[in-house]
């Protein structure tokens, strides 16, 4: 099962058999499943210096003998004893592994974090076992026993209350877009936005303003950091020649004029009792 965006790149590759899991990986979370991360992932996150929290979940003998460099280990008390060491931010990164990416070894824990409010846990995947077969560094001794967490915003990433008060009060310079499909803005949207379903985003260019500043919204901040990295590739395209189209044409408008896109990484939930109602937090 493909996200559309990723369905469509497929297609394009020639696999024929495509399926999309169109209420993504919100509604995969909210049933309650485990996500998976690799090690390319956290590879990413150390390159591009994105913060995050490791946990082995391993016995303290396999600790010692090696393992991945940061990783913060369980106490005898189990992860229930560490809840108050995790920070105020539901948005942070955690990263969950075990000897072998087994999952139902990691489920525990896995629900515990994720039921105390984190909404960017996952397990993984091959999880110490694969890290050392990639070659990467590994460390040895104890592992650290507190966790250790500063946020910071990534680039192109909105403060969440500059985006709150911009929901609430539009400003003329700045147009709000939710990238989320447009079913799902049927049944509920943010006052004040514009809908370009994410997999639309590329095509559609041309719909969006070339006077204003551009920030992208969807449910939990995920769609929203892929559609940040769409309209930032359109900013990066070289000055338009005779063959530029329409939105490569805006788009050189928009970068020369120091307009700036952005996105915000908050949870966007609306009260299924209450019309209208919503709540945007971390």
């Amino acid at each position: 099962m493909l996200s559309p965006l990723a369905a469509r790149k497929a297609e394009k590759l020639g696999y024929k058999n495509v399926k999309v899991f169109h209420a993504g990986l919100p509604a995969w979370k909210k049933a309650g499943q485990i996500v998976v991360s690799n090690v390319v992932g956290l590879e990413n996150f150390n390159k591009n210096e994105i913060p995050y929290i490791l946990i082995d979940l391993r016995p303290s003998k396999e600790i010692e003998q090696g393992h991945i460099p940061n990783a913060v280990a369980v106490p005898t008390g189990g992860i229930e004893a560490m809840e108050t060491q995790f920070p105020k931010y539901k948005g942070a990164a955690i990263i969950l592994y075990n000897k072998d990416g087994n999952i139902t070894s990691a489920d525990e824990a896995f629900k515990k974090i994720s039921g105390w409010g984190y909404k960017q846990a996952c397990v993984l995947s091959g999880g110490f076992q694969a890290w050392e077969k990639s070659g990467q560094k590994v460390s040895k001794g104890a592992a650290s026993s507190a966790i250790t967490y500063v946020r910071k915003l990534m680039p192109g990433e909105v403060d969440i209350e500059v985006f709150k008060a911009l929901v609430e009060k539009p400003s003329q310079d700045t147009i709000l877009i939710d990238v989320r499909m447009a079913s799902e803005v049927a049944a509920n949207a943010l006052p004040n936005t514009k809908n370009i379903p994410l997999d639309e985003l590329a095509q559609r260019l041309s719909d969006l303003p070339n006077d204003k500043n551009i920030i992208v919204n969807c449910a939990t901040g995920a769609r929203a950091e892929m559609a940040y990295n769409v309209l930032k590739n359109a900013l990066n395209r070289i000055p338009c020649d005779i063959a530029c189209t329409r939105a490569e044409m805006g788009y050189n408008i928009l970068k020369n004029a120091g307009l700036k896109v952005g996105y915000v990484n908050a949870n966007v939930d609306f009260d299924e009792e209450k019309k209208g109602a919503y709540t945007i937090s971390d």
